[in-house]
């Protein structure tokens, strides 16, 4: 494959963890890893015309960060879409032997998705060593998002040995009430450690909603945003700082 361009920060990640940066001519406005992305142009990943002036062979799409229309639209003009849904790890390795073989490197593919897969499993069985915990995904504190069932993020709990609390049957991630934050089950409390976050955070500890977060009846388990964030290769690395905070250590 010539020319390949991702429309999202996490396909950019998949592309250049596969061993094809070479064949990237640019990379979307928001992606910022691996370093190598910072020397190559930027382009607009919402706009047709500025995707087309790239000439690519193939354009990677996600189903979570780009517009359905903008695929169709790309499609109609005769651009060759890869559209990836990422919604748990067993499907990452699938993304990985997918577009590995889309790009002409099947092996690069197959090798990653195991490779990923063995820190999964690895993970996992030191996360079984602990006792369950009920707990929630925070994505934003207010007002309060979190992730439900059907989404990466409740993967990436499952797996570290916690039961989500999120409400089913609203969405992937629904917008929720502050109350849930003092149900007497929840135990853990997982979020992305970026400033705005942890600003609202604190804000919160000082309301009536966040009085068990405050005096330490609920733990909280802040991961490195980025990886917990894009549902790309990176998502084993908050997995596996997610069970080593749990104390589930290599």
């Amino acid at each position: 494959m010539a020319r390949v361009l991702a429309l999202a920060p996490d396909v950019t990640e998949l592309v250049f963890a596969l061993g094809a940066g070479a064949a990237v001519p640019a990379v979307p406005r928001s992606a910022d890893f691996p370093p190598e992305v910072a020397r190559l142009p930027r382009f607009d990943e919402q706009d047709p015309e500025a995707i087309l002036a790239r000439r690519p062979d193939l354009v990677v799409a996600t189903t979570a960060g780009t517009d359905p229309r903008l695929v169709e639209r790309l499609r109609e003009l005769g651009v060759e879409v890869a559209t990836i849904d990422v919604t748990t790890f067993e499907r990452l390795g699938e993304a990985c032997r997918l577009l590995g073989a889309l790009l002409g490197r099947p092996e690069s593919g197959e090798a990653l998705a195991s490779g990923l897969a063995r820190r999964v499993r690895a993970a996992t069985e030191r996360a079984a060593a602990r006792p369950t915990q009920r707990a929630l995904y925070v994505v934003w504190w207010e007002p309060l998002i979190v992730a439900a069932p059907g989404t990466f993020h409740h993967d990436l709990l499952r797996l570290a040995g916690l039961a989500n609390l999120a409400p089913e049957g609203a969405g992937r991630y629904p917008r929720t009430s502050t109350e849930l934050l003092l149900d007497p089950r929840l135990e853990v409390v997982v979020a992305p450690d970026e400033p705005p976050l942890r600003a609202m955070f604190q804000s919160l500890l000082g309301r009536a909603e966040g009085a068990r977060l405050a005096r330490g009846a609920v733990e909280v388990i802040w991961l490195p945003a980025d990886p917990a964030s894009r549902p790309g290769p990176r998502l084993v690395d908050a997995l596996e700082a997610l069970v080593e905070a749990r104390g589930g250590g290599r």
